[in-house]
């Protein structure tokens, strides 16, 4: 059983069901969830979905995305990463939202899928898990996979409570995409944020006549608003540019949450395991969790496949964690970089932007904006020995 229908569980489902296993996904949300915030796809997830065969039909979601531009309130340009820098940085990446990255991972599953039900209890058996769903039903299954994101309801029942392993950041986040021919048009195909110290506002052209907003701000302390929107419109109701028209076309369906890592030292526990965010969430500073979570899914089976599942799911968590925990790093250093703290360092970033055709600036960037995976999908010697 694999508890979470994202971009980690379809990856999964996708990966065990050609390697013999009976799947079952669940899901809370009533529905498949499409839409979300925009990512930027590359590294070693974007070979993952080389190796399925995936890349034609992720191309086909893609934002045509040329420049990455900073504006003042007014839309005029501070700033811009330009063609040629973009490329540089970019290369082999496609920004898409996560919602179409999860689809065309759907697509590839046959597995059932149940909606509007998530794991309620679980009990450990001589061979595997029974689990109790929150639709009254009870499943006894070798292998469950939490797959459901950085509040994970199976990393609670196996682990313990949430506060234990979510470390946050110091920023709320919010994502709204939607349809708005005129709007789209004034975006244009390229990436434009306004910045301010603490909050940031950024924005993407999708598809015909569609945008994707983003919004971030920091607090001291996380709290879930009562009404997301009317809390959006107050923290950011002060702005122009195109900010304005964001804010009025957002929506009950607005994604909103803490930006968080998840730190743990352990990823599984007798028959249980986690994936994706649920164990390694990275946060939307270092850019990544998407793909780590396609490559989680990947060396999981890959090592379920060779035999003894006590030893793979050790062995997948020894390949996983440090390329998780090098990005976490990562993650928490670019904080500056996405929402800078003060004028001075909003001054500076757009310096660095403007000097960006020099060699060694533009160095500077590719380092500042590339996470250290690694050469994760190489198998360790050693686990090379085991299977």
């Amino acid at each position: 059983m694999i508890v979470g229908a994202g971009v980690a569980g379809m990856a999964t489902a996708w990966w065990l069901e050609r390697a013999g296993w009976d799947v079952l996904v669940v899901e809370r949300a009533p529905e498949f969830r499409r839409g979300g915030y925009m990512i930027d796809f590359f590294g070693p997830g974007h070979e993952v979905a080389q190796r399925m065969g995936l890349l034609p039909e992720l191309e086909r979601h893609r934002a045509r995305i040329d420049s990455v531009t900073a504006v003042d309130e007014r839309g005029r340009r501070r700033s811009e990463l330009g063609e040629a820098t973009y490329a540089d940085v970019a290369g082999g990446m496609i920004s898409l939202l996560r919602g179409d990255l999860a689809g065309v991972l759907r697509d590839g599953v046959s597995s059932p899928i149940r909606f509007g039900t998530t794991a309620e209890a679980i009990e450990r058996t001589e061979h595997g898990v029974r689990v109790l769903l929150t639709n009254g039903t009870v499943e006894e299954v070798d292998l469950l996979v939490g797959a459901d994101g950085v509040h994970s309801r199976v990393r609670e029942l196996a682990f313990g409570p949430e506060d234990q392993f979510v470390r946050y950041l110091g920023y709320h986040v919010a994502a709204f995409s939607g349809h708005d021919p005129g709007l789209s048009r004034r975006i244009g195909e390229r990436y434009q944020m306004l910045t301010m110290p603490n909050r940031m506002v950024g924005c993407y052209a999708v598809g015909e006549g569609g945008f994707a907003s983003f919004f971030l701000h920091r607090e001291e302390k996380w709290q879930l608003p009562e009404d997301p929107v009317a809390a959006l419109q107050v923290r950011f109701g002060d702005l122009g540019w195109v900010v304005p028209e964001l804010l009025a076309a957002l929506s009950g369906d607005v994604y909103f949450d803490q930006a968080a890592q998840v730190e743990m030292d352990r990823w599984h526990r007798d028959r249980i395991v986690l994936v994706g965010d649920s164990c390694g969430a990275v946060s939307l500073f270092a850019g990544h969790g998407a793909s780590l979570a396609m490559t989680g899914a990947y060396v999981l089976a890959e090592e379920l496949a060779d035999g003894d599942v006590d030893e793979a799911l050790a062995r997948y968590q020894a390949r996983m964690l440090p390329p998780v925990t090098r990005t976490q790093e990562f993650g928490r250093r670019f904080t500056e970089w996405m929402a800078p703290s003060s004028k001075w360092r909003i001054s500076l970033r757009d310096w660095m932007f403007r000097l960006a055709a020099l060699p060694f600036i533009r160095t500077r960037i590719l380092a500042s904006v590339l996470p250290p995976t690694g050469n994760v999908l190489d198998r360790p010697q050693q686990d090379r020995a085991l299977s």
